[in-house]
């Protein structure tokens, strides 16, 4: 059988499947005399100390084999467990009411956990396989140490779950794990971070799967496109294996243009940079060949956490990127939050629509305290190499000019005070919303750049969510709409003698960045993943072609006119393995 999920992890595997199921804790609710009462508060923390050690050492094992970047993730656990709020719940409860330590901490974890899980933020969603994984971790300790299945596996396997914490993932051995499904969790949860780290093929979210697989099945996982088969027939086997040994090719061709530019065949260069959200994914971004990080998203400092970043902290960050990547640009994109995506400690509630909501600059503009730490970091950052700044979704000019006065508040403090930093670090935006393209050539008078987020640009004009399953098969980039705004923000740019950027996923598409590039657009940024495979469709083709190929898809009337003119007039000059069918079937 088929099944369709999230592609969290790229990579093919096939083989036998391994059916994990989590250990459950038969946690009792049991009585405790008033006199024990410190005697069961202090074994709570024994508990926590116990899981502390072992987190710790499991956090230094991961620095050592995939670095630092997917080591912080375990920092979070650590930071659950030094929760105030969690000790004081625990404790008072056991107090209050004379119930077993374990019983108390079950309650109160599961609470926040079902909590987080009703929140609409697919970041903040995520993070409850994080409360669950901490809980089993010190339930553990309480309840003496339960084996771990995962430990040992019998023989190299793709492991079927309903869901896997970070901590599971990590001690799935190399060589032991081929690849890892489970039935809830998305792109970014912890859990699928570390699997990517590890180079473990995985999909997620692929729901009802565990109805139908068996211990010793057969499974094939696409991480690619997002598909996984439990038991498929011996040819759809053999074409998951023949598309696993053409991507591997494929992957030692592509490492042959690390180091070439992204040029058409009649000497049109566009500047290819990497989408980052992590400091130490720069390392990724270079060995990709990256010209620049065209994208970092900075809002890892403000999420899975109890208090605001400092200033100190996020400028360590920035300059360590910075000073990685030099003399490549580095594009910041301030912090975009709002609606559920965002700490509690400021201050955002709940909303009906948070994607009409209260974000993006919105929000940062509404926090100016908070706004403006970041920006200091980022000037600050800007001494060290070439940084550029960008700000996330706005759609007017006021929007604009507010920010664009806190900048030079910020620069002549810093000034002042004799800080170094770049008096000449560029400012841009984003252009994410129709109010924004359509006003296009008022915002090149006050800043330096555009980046067209493609993904939302997408959403707002069609007016789809992208996130709702119902409506997935309405999101198409290749709408007319959707290209005929990206034209003209891009002509009124240049006008105003200003480059325009586009990230999201329609630059990392090899077939549509070729269009994009005809489009007249200056930068493209994509994933690490997908930046190769876009640089070697910009070498195979003419920017003349190109160009002809994008005025004529401006004259269509439906997506799928533009697919058939993609087909009939570019698809020809690109490389074959940049336009097979991304699933074997």
């Amino acid at each position: 059988m088929r099944y369709d999920g999230i592609a969290a992890s790229p990579g093919i595997a096939v083989g036998p499947i391994f059916c994990y199921q989590h250990e459950e804790y038969a946690v009792r609710d049991t009585p405790v005399a008033p006199e024990r009462v410190g005697e069961e508060i202090e074994r709570f923390h024994r508990a926590l100390a116990a899981a502390r050690k072992d987190l710790a050492r499991l956090r230094d094992g991961i620095a050592a084999e995939l670095g630092e970047l997917e080591a912080a993730i375990y920092d979070t656990h650590l930071m659950i467990l030094d929760d105030p709020e969690l000790l004081k719940a625990v404790e008072e409860g056991i107090r209050r009411e004379g119930r077993n330590t374990a019983w108390i901490f079950r309650g109160y974890m599961s609470a926040a956990a079902a909590r987080l899980g009703q929140v609409q933020d697919e970041y903040l969603r995520e993070r409850r396989a994080d409360l669950v994984d901490v809980e089993r971790r010190v339930l553990r300790q309480l309840l003496e140490d339960a084996p771990r299945a995962l430990d040992e596996l019998p023989q190299p396997s793709v492991v079927m779950a309903h869901d896997l914490g970070p901590s599971e993932v990590a001690v799935l051995k190399p060589g032991r794990v081929l690849g890892f499904v489970t039935e809830v969790g998305g792109r970014t949860s912890h859990s699928a971070i570390v699997a990517r780290g590890r180079g473990i093929p995985t999909v997620v979210g692929v729901r009802g799967v565990l109805q139908h697989a068996r211990t010793g099945d057969l499974g094939a996982v696409d991480g690619y496109a997002g598909q996984v088969e439990v038991n498929p027939d011996e040819e759809t086997a053999g074409r998951y294996r023949q598309r696993q040994a053409m991507l591997e090719s494929e992957a030692r061709a592509l490492v042959q243009l690390k180091d070439e530019p992204a040029v058409t065949l009649d000497g049109r260069t566009v500047e290819l940079g990497a989408n980052i959200e992590l400091p130490g994914e720069e390392e990724q971004a270079l060995e990709a060949g990256a010209d620049g990080i065209g994208l970092f998203r900075t809002e890892f400092f403000y999420l899975g956490r109890f208090e605001l970043p400092t200033e100190e902290e996020q400028y360590v960050a920035y300059r360590g990127v910075t000073e990685r990547m030099a003399p490549r640009p580095v594009i910041f994109r301030t912090m975009d939050l709002g609606g559920d995506k965002v700490a509690s400690y400021l201050g955002a509630s709940h909303e009906t629509n948070p994607f009409l909501g209260w974000r993006g600059i919105r929000f940062a503009l509404h926090h100016p305290d908070v706004f403006r730490t970041q920006i200091r970091a980022i000037y600050r950052a800007s001494a060290h190499g070439r940084v550029r700044m960008m700000f996330p979704m706005v759609s007017n000019l006021d929007e604009l000019l507010s920010t664009t006065r806190l900048c030079v508040a910020v620069q002549a403090e810093l000034e002042r005070k004799g800080v170094p930093h770049d008096p000449q670090l560029e400012i841009g935006l984003m252009i994410e919303t129709p109010s924004s393209v359509w006003i296009a050539d008022v915002l090149a008078r006050h800043a330096r750049f555009f980046s067209i987020g493609s993904n939302d640009l997408v959403q707002y004009t069609l007016a789809i969510d992208r996130d709702n399953e119902r409506l997935s098969h309405l999101y198409e980039p290749l709408e007319p709409a959707v290209l005929r705004s990206i034209h003209h923000t891009i002509a009124a740019a240049h006008a105003a003698g200003r480059w325009v950027g586009i990230c999201g996923e329609m630059a990392g598409d090899p077939r549509t960045a070729v269009l994009l590039l005809g489009l007249g657009v200056d930068e493209l940024s994509m994933t690490c993943f997908d930046l190769p495979r876009v640089k070697a469709a910009i070498r195979s083709v003419r920017y003349d072609q190109a160009r002809e190929a994008a005025l004529a898809a401006l004259e269509e009337t439906s997506a799928a006119g533009v697919k058939a003119l993609m087909r009939d007039r570019l698809e020809s000059h690109l490389p074959s393995f940049l336009v097979a069918k991304r699933s074997p079937l």
